[in-house]
Parts: structure tokens; sequence; C-alpha cells
């Protein structure tokens, strides 16, 4: 298939990566940053194009890729979806509730075919431990919670472990749990349904971006009556991942050596005399290309055999978002939200 790229940083090199291993073709390529579309064009042949040009080579694409900060992504959406051209969107969708609704509003205008994404939704790991979640061998939900933490924004003096960068330009700056707690949400709503209350604390650790949170905590009460918990960081030297999920009957663990590795899953249920486990090589750090390849893979399909998004469509893009400011309200208010009214929005 043919894919315009809107946007050229390193994340758009590992979709441009799967396209290319699925046999597919980069149309074209735009980025306001000369010098990430020098560096596209030396590996990818293909367009290197200017904004004026974007409709014009929308519509030699089969879809398009917006991975542009979600600061500043309206016009390029609606280049897009105006040209009735499917779009995978980078998550999250936008950073305010006003921008997604707009966006919202143009997914109906245009009748758009739309996918988000949360890459991790779709790792082998983690469809492993869904799948036998949703078996319902280890019964309905107790407790489930992630736990993920590493360097990344706000590690090191003076923020020197990343150094600068469209996350922490005040300008654009949406922090960690707009930014990256969206997969938290995702994976976790997916294996014990929705949330009914959230109360969160934030901290921030880079001084002169004070609104960029880099370390986020929150519990949460599932409408199932399950309790619910995410702690994430930004500011960690050393590094951990554990996704769990605790029910009537068992319990299962997903853990990694790092901030996004997925390494073994851990389970027992209460007719099994002792644990076993599951040892997986599925790294984001070496391996981030092959995780953006398989929501890729997803989403040709769906295009090709005319399916419906089921996972990871625009419903979700804006339901984590809604959980996100809500998540924010709550360490801003100091306050439990209920979460009824932001549903509903």
């Amino acid at each position: 298939m043919k894919v315009l790229m809107i946007g050229a940083g390193d994340i758009a090199k590992s979709h441009a990566r799967a396209v290319e291993k699925l046999g597919g073709e980069i149309v074209g390529a735009f980025d306001v940053s000369e010098n990430a579309l020098k560096s596209f064009k030396k590996e990818f042949y293909c367009d290197v194009i200017s904004y004026e040009q974007i409709p014009e080579y929308v519509e030699k694409a089969d879809y398009a890729v917006i991975s542009t900060p979600p600061t500043k992504r309206l016009d390029y959406v609606e280049m897009v979806l105006s040209k009735h051209v499917p779009l995978y969107l980078e998550k999250p969708i936008a950073t305010t509730l006003e921008d997604a609704e707009k966006i919202v509003a143009m997914a109906k205008q245009y009748d758009a075919k739309i996918i988000v994404g949360f890459a991790h939704r779709f790792r082998p790991a983690f469809v492993k431990m869904y799948d036998m979640v949703k078996s319902g061998m280890f019964g309905d939900p107790v407790n489930v919670f992630s736990y993920r933490v590493g360097a990344g924004f706000g590690y090191g003096k003076n923020n020197a472990m990343y150094g600068n960068s469209w996350r922490t330009d005040p300008k654009l700056a949406c922090g960690m749990t707009i930014e990256s707690v969206s997969h938290e949400f995702n994976l976790l709503t997916s294996l014990a349904g929705e949330f009914d209350t959230i109360a969160c604390n934030v901290k921030g650790t880079i001084s002169n971006v004070p609104q960029f949170d880099t370390n986020s905590t929150m519990v949460m009460r599932c409408k199932n009556g399950a309790v619910a918990s995410i702690m994430t960081s930004w500011s960690s030297g050393a590094g951990a991942n554990l996704k769990g999920y605790i029910g009537t009957n068992g319990s299962i663990l997903l853990r990694g050596r790092n901030m996004f590795e997925f390494d073994s899953l851990t389970y027992k249920t209460v007719d099994m005399d002792h644990e076993e486990s599951i040892t997986f090589n599925d790294s984001y750090d070496l391996n981030k290309d092959e995780v953006i390849y398989h929501v890729h893979v997803y989403f040709q399909d769906c295009l090709k055999n005319n399916k419906p998004v089921e996972i990871g469509g625009l419903s979700e893009g804006m339901k984590v978002l809604k959980l996100s400011n809500a998540a924010l309200k709550s360490a801003k208010e100091q306050k439990t939200i209920a979460l009824g009214d932001y549903y509903t929005l």
C-alpha cells in the first residue's frame, strides 16, 4: 500500500520501515524540520514535500500516518480526512478535549477510518496475556495494575539524558499523563473494563517547564467493582515494567527489565500446584520497528478487507484522553473524580 508520512521524526522512520516490510511504498514525507526531512530522505526513497503539497500527496496515498506533536495537528488531520483517505494517528490524538472533539467531528463528517497508535496493545506478549485473561481462566477482575519506570524526558541533571525535544518545548509540552499514560489506560481497560473513579498525583522534574509532568501515580475503581492502579516515571535511572491482573480464580503478571520491555508472563490459577512462566523477547528498546509493524499489519488488513477498526479506533483515543484530563484535574484539585461526565462529554 502507498503511504504518506506527515511528520518525519524518529517514530516516523519505524512507521516507514513497517510499510516497506509489508511491501508498501512511502509516496511522500513532510515535516516542519528540514533536518528531520533530510535524515528521512537518506533512508527512504520518497518525495520530500512542502506544507502546500500535502493535499496533492494525500490523494496519491492509500492511507496517511500523522506523527507530529499532538498539540499541532488539526490542519493535517483535515487535509487527510477531507480527501476520504484513511488515517493512522499517533497517540495521543490531541492534548485538549476541544481539539479532540474537532477531530471526532471531522471523522464523522468525512466518514473516516482511523486507527490510533496504541502499539503496545498489539505486542505478542500482551496479546498472550489478554487472550489468557479473556479466556476466563483467572476469573473476574479484582485488582489490575501497571507500574512502568525508566529514564525518559526529565531524567538526569538539567534533563541531560534526552536534551531538547518538542516534548519539553513550553509551547508544545503536554506531559507524561497525557502522552504516555494513555498506553496504561488502553491496556488496563482492555483487561478489566472501564473505570468509574480516578484519583491522581503528578510531579514534574524540569523546572523551566512546570506543566510537564514526568511522574504520575493514580488509583481507580472499575465499574465492575475491581480496583486499578498506575505508577509511571520518566525520572528513574533504573528501569522496570510490570502489568498485572489478579482475578477471583488466579493471577497473571507481565514483567519487563526496562520501561517498555516485555520479558515474561507468570501465571497461576487456584487449581494449579505451582506458577508457570512463558518467556518472551518482546523488546521495544531493541526493536521498536517490530512493535509498530504489528499495528500496520492490523490496519492494512482492516483497509484491504473493509473491516471495522475494532482495536485502537478513534473512540478509544478519545476515551483515554478524557481519562488523562480527569487524572490531571484530580491532581490539580486534590480530589477523586467521578468519571461519568467524562465518558459522556
